[in-house]
C-alpha cells in the first residue's frame, strides 16, 4: 500500500477557477461573432500555448492575434494583458482542503501550466499560494504538461518520490502522465473528491 507524503496541486480549476467560455458569453454574449472570434484567436491560439510554455512575451502575443483579427484588437489586448484581474477566481472549498492537507503535515507542490505575468500577479494575490512547499510552473521551464519532463523536473527538483506523490488535475491526459511515471492520479472534477482523500489520508 502506498505512504502518500506529498500532494501535487494543479493550479487551474482545481484552486483557481479559469473558465474562458463562461466569461465571454457574459460579456459577449450578445456578439455571438466577437464571442467566436475571440475564443478561437486568443484562448485557441498556438500563441496561448507559447505563452504558458515561456516563448513569447504577451506583447509577442497581441502583435501576432491582432494581424489575424485587427478589428478585436482592444479586446485582444486587454484579456492578454489582464486577463487574471477579472477571468479568474478562488475555488474555496478547494483551498480548505488545501489548508487541511498542511495542517496534517502532507508536502504540498503546484504543477501548472501558466504564463508569467499572470502567474506571477496570481500568486502576489492569493495568499494560499505560501502553503507550497515547491512549485513548477510551464513558463519557468519551456515545458508543458502533459509531457513528461516538467513531471520530472518536479521530482528532481524537490528529490519527490513519485510513489509516494498524489497527483490533482482537471485534465485526464495530465493525469495519465503523472501516472505513467507513478505517481497516484486524481482526475478532479468535484469537491468530494477532496473530502474522500482527506478522509482516506487522516485514517
Amino acid at each position: 500500500m502506498r505512504e502518500i507524503k506529498n500532494i501535487v496541486f494543479d493550479i487551474g480549476n482545481v484552486l483557481i477557477r479559469f473558465d474562458p467560455t463562461e466569461w465571454l458569453v457574459r460579456n459577449y454574449g450578445q456578439d455571438e461573432l466577437a464571442m467566436k472570434v475571440l475564443f478561437k484567436e486568443v484562448f485557441g491560439s498556438e500563441e496561448w500555448k507559447m505563452l504558458d510554455q515561456g516563448l513569447i512575451s504577451d506583447e509577442e502575443a497581441a502583435e501576432k492575434i491582432t494581424a489575424r483579427i485587427p478589428d478585436y484588437r482592444k479586446d485582444v489586448e486587454r484579456i492578454l494583458y489582464e486577463w487574471e484581474n477579472f477571468l479568474i477566481g478562488e475555488l474555496p472549498v478547494s483551498v480548505y482542503f488545501l489548508r487541511k492537507f498542511k495542517e496534517k503535515g502532507y508536502n504540498l507542490y503546484a504543477l501548472s501550466n501558466y504564463p508569467q505575468r499572470g502567474f506571477e500577479n496570481t500568486e502576489r494575490y492569493y495568499p494560499f499560494f505560501e502553503l507550497f512547499d515547491g512549485k513548477v510552473v510551464s513558463y519557468a521551464h519551456q515545458e508543458m504538461k502533459p509531457e513528461h519532463r516538467i513531471y520530472e523536473i518536479l521530482l528532481e527538483q524537490y528529490d519527490l518520490n513519485p510513489a509516494e506523490c498524489v497527483f490533482i488535475d482537471d485534465t485526464l491526459a495530465n493525469i495519465h502522465a503523472a501516472e505513467e511515471l507513478g505517481m497516484e492520479g486524481i482526475h478532479f472534477h468535484h469537491n468530494n473528491q477532496l473530502m474522500e482523500l482527506y478522509m482516506r489520508l487522516s485514517k
